[in-house]
């Protein structure tokens, strides 16, 4: 890669940098790039452990969900065969003698 020795026009709100410096600069920044490229992270440690730590809040509010869901699925089947046990059973002889079925062929 060529570097090129011309000043840089100073930014709004930030002082002149000399082109030594501006050089180091890219180089360090290159250095910290191909590091960061051969460790496999996306960033700094601190990026990584908020992306961690928003990715486990993420996990923890499906198993909730899934928690929940579950539960009320339970809860309603257990109603219902409590209230209608003889439907409850020959729908399961049924579905039984359907999966018989398929599973012979």
């Amino acid at each position: 890669m060529t570097e090129s020795h011309q000043p840089i026009a100073p930014v709004a709100g930030r002082s002149p940098i000399s082109s030594d410096q501006a050089s180091s600069a890219r180089s360090s920044q290159h250095d910290n790039d191909s590091t960061a490229k051969s460790s496999g992270s996306g960033g700094d440690p601190a990026t990584s452990t908020r992306m961690l730590s928003e990715l486990k809040d993420k996990i923890a509010g499906a198993r909730e969900v899934v928690k929940t869901k579950y539960r009320v699925a339970s809860e309603s089947t257990d109603d219902y065969v409590h209230e209608a046990p003889w439907k409850a059973v020959t729908m399961a002889l049924i579905g039984g003698f359907i999966i018989g079925m398929l599973a012979r062929r």
